[in-house]
Formats: C-alpha cells, sequence, structure tokens
C-alpha cells in the first residue's frame, strides 16, 4: 500500500513522516491541493488524502480520473464536506472519510478570542480610525453572548465565556448535558432579538445555508456583533454587507466566506468578499485558521491517514461518511 496527501502543509509533514514509519506505508506529500492540473500524480497510488478544492464539486473528470487509476477511497483532511460532489462521488463508487474531531479548542479559543477583540473595539484601533467611539469597549460580563450550536466547538466557547463571566444564550439542534442549568437554551429568534455577540458554531447543510440572512440581521440586537469560524456559506454575504452599509450590526469578526474554496489556490485576497470587508472598521476577515495549531495540524494528518488505511484494508472507517 502507498498514500499520496495533496494539501500537505509543511507544518504537518513531520507528523505524516512519523505515520507512515510507524504503519509501514509510504506517502507521499504534495504541497498543493489536488487539482485537474495534478491530479496525474495520484496514478498508482492506492489511496488519497486531501481537502476538497472547488474542482471537487464542479469537475465530474476528476472523480472519473481517480476512478480510472484504481482509487475507491478520498480521505477528505477536513471536517466539513460541503465541497464534495456526493452524486459523483456515489456514481464512481468512492468511499469518503472526514475528520470529525480534533483539538476542539484550537476552534473555540480563536472564536472566543474573535468575541474579545469586537468587544474591545480592537478592528478600529488596528486601522488606526482615530475614532474614539469606534475603539470604545464592553466588558464580556456585562453582554450576552450567543452561541449557535452547542458540540464540541460551541461548547468551549460558551465555557470560556461562562467562565470570563460572561452570560451564555444557545440555540442548538440538541442540548449538551454539560451546559444544561449553566446556559439558557432558546430558539433561533429570540437567540437573535437577545444576544449582543453570536458565535456560529454548526455546519453547512442545507438546513443552515444562509441561515444569517436578510430578515436574521433585522432581527439582530442593534449594535451586536457576529462571529463566523463554521462555515461560510452559513451567512448570507450581501445581506451582511447591507447590514453593515446600514450600521444595523456593530461589527464583524470572520474567518470563513462564501465561495473561499475558489480562491485557495489563487490567494485568499483576491477573494472580492474579502477586499470589500476588509474595508470595513468594524470587521475582521482571518483567512480560515482557527483551527490552525500544530496540535489540530497534526491530528488532522494523523486521523486522515488512518482513515485511508482502514478503508483500503477493511472496507471502512468508524469515519465513512458515505
Amino acid at each position: 500500500m502507498k498514500l499520496i496527501y495533496f494539501g500537505a502543509n509543511p507544518v504537518a509533514e513531520p507528523a505524516i513522516e512519523r505515520w507512515s514509519e510507524r504503519n509501514g506505508v509510504p506517502v507521499t506529500c504534495v504541497h498543493e491541493g489536488l487539482t485537474e492540473d495534478n491530479i496525474e500524480l495520484a496514478r498508482d497510488y492506492d489511496g488519497i488524502c486531501t481537502y476538497l478544492s472547488n474542482g471537487m464539486k464542479e469537475s465530474e473528470s476528476m472523480y472519473r480520473k481517480l476512478h480510472d487509476y484504481g482509487i475507491r477511497q478520498l480521505s477528505i483532511t477536513a471536517t466539513g464536506t460541503d465541497g464534495l460532489n456526493r452524486q459523483w462521488a456515489e456514481k464512481y463508487g468512492f468511499h469518503v472519510t472526514n475528520v470529525p474531531a480534533y483539538s476542539p479548542t484550537s476552534v473555540g479559543h480563536f472564536a472566543l478570542m474573535s468575541i474579545l477583540e469586537l468587544l474591545r473595539g480592537i478592528p478600529a484601533v488596528e486601522k488606526d480610525t482615530g475614532d474614539s467611539r469606534a475603539m470604545i469597549g464592553r466588558e464580556l460580563s456585562d453582554v450576552t453572548v450567543g452561541v449557535i450550536g452547542t458540540g464540541r466547538i460551541g461548547s468551549v466557547v460558551a465555557e470560556g465565556v461562562l467562565a470570563l463571566g460572561g452570560h451564555v444564550i444557545a440555540y442548538s439542534f440538541s442540548e449538551n448535558a454539560r451546559l444544561v442549568g449553566r446556559v439558557e437554551y432558546v430558539g433561533f429568534q429570540e437567540l437573535l432579538e437577545r444576544s449582543d455577540v453570536i458565535s456560529i458554531h454548526v455546519p453547512l447543510t442545507p438546513q443552515t445555508e444562509h441561515m444569517f440572512d436578510a430578515a436574521a440581521f433585522a432581527a439582530m440586537k442593534p449594535n451586536s456583533c457576529l462571529v463566523n469560524t463554521a462555515r461560510g456559506g452559513i451567512v448570507d454575504t450581501e445581506a451582511l454587507l447591507d447590514a453593515l452599509r446600514s450600521g444595523r450590526i456593530g461589527g464583524a469578526a470572520l474567518d470563513t466566506l462564501e465561495d473561499e474554496e475558489r480562491y485557495m489556490s489563487c490567494g485568499w485576497a483576491t477573494n472580492p468578499y474579502y477586499r470589500e470587508l476588509s474595508e470595513y472598521p468594524n470587521v475582521i476577515v482571518t483567512p480560515h485558521i482557527a483551527y490552525y495549531t500544530q496540535r489540530a495540524v497534526d491530528e488532522i494528518a494523523q486521523t486522515a491517514l488512518d482513515n485511508a488505511r482502514n478503508v483500503i484494508l477493511n472496507g471502512t472507517s468508524k469515519n465513512l461518511v458515505m
């Protein structure tokens, strides 16, 4: 058996090498993500690890070529699989896995940091606006933080806010037993109306796509802020821009944007949404780095490789998504 790992981050290569030595499986690292231009590199390999580039959503030929090379397994090096074309994956007989769990504190702590930055007016300070009103801060103990989704990551955020003296309300498809009695669970509409800051921690699904649309922003508490470290498509960016232009909301911290897959290979700053949002003095935009700690990167690589090996050897994996 031999594997090829597309989109291998240099900082993850030591962990990939350790996994390879421990399991006796050769792994070839390719720094670039999987594209139509380099897919030929996958020929003669038994399995593949890759993140989901835009081509994996739009190009059937990529699935057909991998199938023709004898590959029947796709190990996605991320939690989200919204960039996967499930119809083509099923058509060509792929077993697809993801990395459902890795260092939840990496994203959770980043979201908590973003909440504090917005409350303390850091975007205006960094952009040197000179506007004392924009830079005046609010203390966490004086606000209500709304957490959407109280799973592994959302619960880290909720517990962090509570530990720092803040008040948390939450909307979630299921209540977290660890938080019951400490966090007030409410409906989505009530959370919008009562929260001073909202932090999103749900996957992108047909049910959550554009969850934050024009109606949601209109319902939000005036001068409230939005933090999104989940998936860009959960927020209707045009509606967000309208809310920022009108002054309806007080700011946003965004680590993910709509259609970001299109710009991963050519540079984050080429995304027109990135450029427009970055011009606002009350907005922070970061290039999908909330997860980016050494522990998280290592755990993602090791789990993705385990998934690929298990599917090839056993025909299945505990992290099988289809």
